[in-house]
Formats: structure tokens, C-alpha cells, sequence
């Protein structure tokens, strides 16, 4: 009990040396002496493909860079080195994203051309499988008329894979423009398929 007591009144940069000399066991120490900044961090900045462990991972992977980037002779507290660290990956994250989301949103279809043009065509092909299918008028009424409700119905996830799928892009390509398993890609689509189905039925 007096050890742990001990350790908490370290201070970070204490814990930092403690660290760099192998003592890797002072890290989680370190992390959670922070945790309340993390905290703050992720509630402060909305990143929208990131779940609060996943941004954790990422403020722990900028820890142990200030860890090793650390210089006390500079004059520069522990403390604010890191703060300076995390922003400044938060922002590099934010640039991302809105990088992404731009040419999502440039690329973005209406339900009225997916019906209408080549787009409508290979959406209609996916839904039903490598059966050809022509789209009827009644069908693409019903489509437009439940447009709204069928991207509402939709997690913005989800949205972005269909959105990026009717500009031809395969898989693969999507996978890699959201940073992310072509697992998760797969079966984001198969719920689209699945609610485009039950909108057309």
C-alpha cells in the first residue's frame, strides 16, 4: 500500500525516467496520471470513425512518443510536451477525416440517379446477386418516395460504403479510403443490401 501511495506522488517526469531506463511497468502509471486529459480530448474533438478505445490506443501510442521524445533540459513540463503531442495528432486525425469526408460527400449519388443511370444498375445487380433485374416505375416511385427514410436508416458507416460502392469503387478501394477491414466493408454492405431489399419488397 505504501509503494503504490509512493508511486502516485511521483511526478510524470519522474515516471518518464523511470521508464526510459526499462522500468516499463511505471507506463500504464503514466497513462492513467493523463487519463483525465484523454478524457477531455475525446469528448472535446468529434472524430467520427473512432470509438473511445480506439482513440485511447491512439493517445497511449502518443504517450510512448513523448516518452522517448522527452528532453527535461529543454525547460518544458512533462505534462504540456504530451498535450502538445495528443492535439497535435488530433488535429493530424481531424485532417483526415474531413479529407474523407469531402470526397465522400463529392461523390455522393442521389437515389434518383441510382435508379436512373449505371449506378442504379450495379446496385440493383448487387442486391440480387448475378441475376440481371430490371428496376420497375413502380420501384423507383417507392425509392424516391422512401429515399429519407432509407439513409436514415442507415449508420453513417454504412452510408459512406454504399455511397462509395455506386461510384464503382470495389471493395478493396473502399477498405482502404476508410481505413478499415474489408471484413467491416463486407458486412456494412450486406446490411444495405438487406434494408434496400426491405424497402423494395
Amino acid at each position: 500500500m505504501e509503494e503504490n501511495e509512493t508511486i502516485l506522488l511521483r511526478a510524470p517526469e519522474e515516471l518518464v525516467g523511470l521508464i526510459k531506463e526499462g522500468e516499463t511497468v511505471y507506463f500504464e502509471e503514466l497513462f492513467t496520471r493523463f487519463l483525465p486529459l484523454v478524457k477531455k480530448m475525446n469528448a472535446k474533438y468529434y472524430l467520427r470513425f473512432m470509438e473511445q478505445d480506439d482513440f485511447w490506443q491512439e493517445a497511449r501510442i502518443v504517450l510512448h512518443k513523448a516518452v522517448v521524445a522527452y528532453d527535461p533540459e529543454k525547460g518544458l513540463q512533462f505534462s504540456g510536451f504530451f498535450k502538445l503531442m495528443l492535439e497535435h495528432h488530433v488535429y493530424s486525425l481531424i485532417r483526415k477525416e474531413t479529407a474523407l469526408k469531402r470526397k465522400i460527400d463529392k461523390g455522393a449519388v442521389s437515389l434518383d440517379q441510382l435508379m436512373e443511370n449505371e449506378a442504379g444498375s450495379h446496385a440493383n445487380r448487387a442486391i440480387n446477386g448475378s441475376t440481371m433485374h430490371q428496376v420497375s416505375p413502380e420501384d423507383v416511385v417507392q425509392v424516391r418516395e422512401s429515399a429519407t427514410g432509407y439513409f436514415d436508416g442507415l449508420s453513417r458507416f454504412e452510408q459512406d460504403v454504399f455511397r462509395l460502392y455506386l461510384l464503382g469503387k470495389e471493395f478493396p478501394m473502399i477498405a482502404e479510403e476508410l481505413d478499415c477491414e474489408m471484413t467491416q466493408i463486407k458486412n456494412a454492405f450486406d446490411r444495405c443490401k438487406q434494408k434496400m431489399k426491405r424497402l423494395l419488397n
